[in-house]
């Protein structure tokens, strides 16, 4: 007699008995009958008894369909949580700045990447959420899907990559200490991790724990919560990025203004090479060199150029924005500029420093 055969020879004759369902299912998984086999056949001895097939339940769902939207919610999160670290680690060196080990072009590349963080949480953050409510909805109306095993391997892998974030930042910490070179730049910068990985493994440990016996109210309402903080601190971040960067007509100004200084520094490299070549004299007018190089870059009008004596002179140009945001270590006496109409001074015997990038631009 197969396996099959014994099972439903079992169950007949305990039904005939009068033992109950759970019973009977008791007493298979008793003898290492998984719940699903045990219940299969239990289906087939109704089957058997009412002549119908047991229907099956539409509209479940395939476990490629549950990895497919597991995968782009954990993909999601790693993108918006990654991106949300880093702008949290350009604002502290924004506003901790520790010029031993911070260099003015550092700072302006921090502006950079702010944008290109802001950019990838207003990409990744909604499609986290409408993810997360699609999945949620389906697993209340399906709330065995809570054990689906795609759902839990998923969710154990990004619970393993945000332990070991958590566990690195820990040894991180623990080493600068005993290395003393501890800042309050650098516990802020771990601190951010450690909330952020800590966040997401202890929410998705404790999804994870109260699978069984969560109720599909509950569940929605835990979701809810954490898609309300969540939102919170990514509205707080957006914010304080644009506030340090500035919307993006303020960054066109910005850069406007930052080609207006590249743009005079070729311009004084120009005139001093004309010096050096024709017996130190300077050129009457800015017809005598590159002509690309003598056109503001937004309005193309020609920057006004003087000449003062043998070797000095200066080129005039009109600016957006007074440099003074910039911040402390960006300026240069030679290119700090108001907003507005100002002269740049020159000296053709003298080199020149090229300016600096400002705070700010990207």
């Amino acid at each position: 007699m197969s396996a099959a055969e014994s099972i439903t020879q079992f169950i007949e004759s305990a039904k005939a008995r009068g033992a109950s369902d759970e019973t009977i299912v008791g007493l298979l998984k008793a003898r290492g009958w998984p719940d699903k086999e045990a219940y299969a056949a239990l289906g087939a001895y109704y089957e058997k008894l009412t002549g119908l097939e047991v229907p099956p339940r539409k509209g479940s769902g395939t476990a490629a369909k549950d990895a497919f939207f597991y995968l782009l919610i954990f993909s999601t999160l790693a993108t918006w949580s990654l991106a949300l670290g880093s702008l949290a680690f350009d604002l502290i060196d924004n506003w901790m700045r520790d010029y031993l080990f911070q260099q003015p072009w550092q700072i302006a590349a921090s502006s950079s990447s702010i944008a290109s963080e802001l950019a990838a949480i207003f990409v990744s953050f909604p499609i986290f959420l409408l993810i997360s409510r699609i999945v949620v909805g389906d697993t209340n109306e399906h709330p065995d899907k809570l054990n689906s095993p795609v759902r839990k391997w998923l969710t154990y892998l990004a619970l393993v990559i945000a332990a070991g974030v958590f566990i690195g930042d820990l040894i991180t910490i623990l080493t600068y200490l005993l290395r003393g070179e501890v800042t309050s730049r650098f516990f802020t910068k771990a601190s951010v991790v450690l909330l952020l990985s800590g966040g997401v493994f202890f929410y998705y440990y404790g999804g994870m724990k109260k699978s069984d016996d969560v109720a599909g109210g509950e569940t929605w309402n835990r979701e809810r919560w954490m898609a309300a903080l969540s939102t919170i601190v990514v509205m707080v971040m957006i914010i304080l990025g644009f506030l340090n960067i500035g919307a993006p007509k303020q960054q066109r100004r910005l850069r406007a203004d930052a080609q207006r200084m590249q743009g005079i520094f070729r311009l004084s490299q120009e005139v001093s090479g004309k010096w050096s070549s024709s017996e130190h004299k300077l050129p009457p007018s800015l017809n005598e060199v590159n002509l690309l190089l003598t056109k503001d870059p937004e309005t193309q009008q020609s920057y006004e150029y003087l000449v003062h004596d043998g070797q000095r002179f200066a080129i005039c140009g009109d600016f957006n924005l007074d440099d003074s945001p910039f911040g402390p270590g960006m300026q240069n006496t030679i290119w700090a500029h108001p907003a507005g109409r100002h002269c740049f001074e020159f000296d053709a015997a003298k080199t020149a420093e090229p300016p600096p990038i400002p705070y700010g631009y990207y």
